[in-house]
Order: C-alpha cells, then sequence, then structure tokens
C-alpha cells in the first residue's frame, strides 16, 4: 500500500468534511459545558444578604428569579424591603424608586433600573443589592419594575 500524503484523495477530503461539520457542534457542547460547570446555579444563589445584619426572621420572599430577587417586611406601619439584582458587569449602576401611589390599599412601586456607565469593564456578572422602606398601611399592593417591565 503506498500512501500519498502530498496528493488530495477522497478519503482525506472526506475527513475534512467531517471535521468542517463536527468541530464547531463539538466546541458549542464544550462551551455549554463549561458554562454549567463556571456558573452559579439558582439553587445556590443566596439571599442572606438581603437584610445587612443577616437576620431573615420576618423577611417574606416577594420575587425569587436568577435575575431579581425581592424581600419584603412589614413592621411598625414601615414596609421595609431588600434584594439583589444580576448586572452584566461591575460597571453598570443600579438605580433605585419607590413609588407610592395613594389609594386604599395604598400601590407600592418598587422601581429598580440597570445603567451603563461609561469606562471600560470586566465581563463578570455582578449582584447589586438594593433597599428601602416606605410608610404604608399593612394591606398595600407591592409591584416591582426592572427596567420598566413589570416583574411583580
Amino acid at each position: 500500500m503506498d500512501l500519498k500524503f502530498r496528493e488530495v484523495t477522497w478519503y482525506s477530503k472526506l475527513f475534512a468534511l467531517i471535521l468542517f461539520v463536527a468541530l464547531p457542534f463539538l466546541g458549542f457542547y464544550a462551551g455549554m459545558k463549561y458554562e454549567q460547570a463556571v456558573a452559579p446555579s439558582s439553587e445556590n444563589t443566596s439571599t442572606a444578604s438581603a437584610k445587612p445584619n443577616g437576620s431573615q426572621v420576618g423577611w417574606k420572599t416577594l420575587v425569587q428569579t436568577n435575575q431579581i430577587t425581592v424581600k419584603t417586611k412589614y413592621e411598625g406601619g414601615v414596609l421595609k424591603y431588600a434584594g439583589t439584582v444580576q448586572i452584566p458587569t461591575p460597571c453598570y449602576k443600579l438605580k433605585d424608586e419607590t413609588v407610592v401611589l395613594e389609594s386604599f390599599p395604598e400601590q407600592v412601586q418598587i422601581r429598580l433600573a440597570v445603567v451603563q456607565t461609561r469606562g471600560i469593564c470586566a465581563q463578570v456578572i455582578t449582584n447589586k443589592e438594593f433597599s428601602g422602606q416606605v410608610k404604608v398601611s399593612e394591606k398595600a399592593v407591592i409591584s416591582v419594575f426592572l427596567n420598566g417591565e413589570k416583574i411583580l
């Protein structure tokens, strides 16, 4: 058998075609497995930092997704809220605003906005914390908005 390493043969063309088709799929599969190994799962996401002292007694989870967590607590005529929002890079800022619509029961809107700042920044998903409080009745209805989109 005479091996012809410098000639293009039908089996070298077939081998090149198989590699051309298979390598992108293998790369995609390896990338997906790598992402699963590196990215934090939603089960491991901790919300223990929702209150500065770490005490979670009386806090009720209002929203909990991969992107946003909001907890509330009603205490002495004051609604306290706290949580985290996932942002694309540490260079983004989180703006939060609470609006109370005067009706009974009061309509409380927690409006969160992720705003990009200037500069070059590493592409690292980061959790930003927020918190606030507002004086309302215990029957207040709470809505959460993230970038203008209603979450709850």
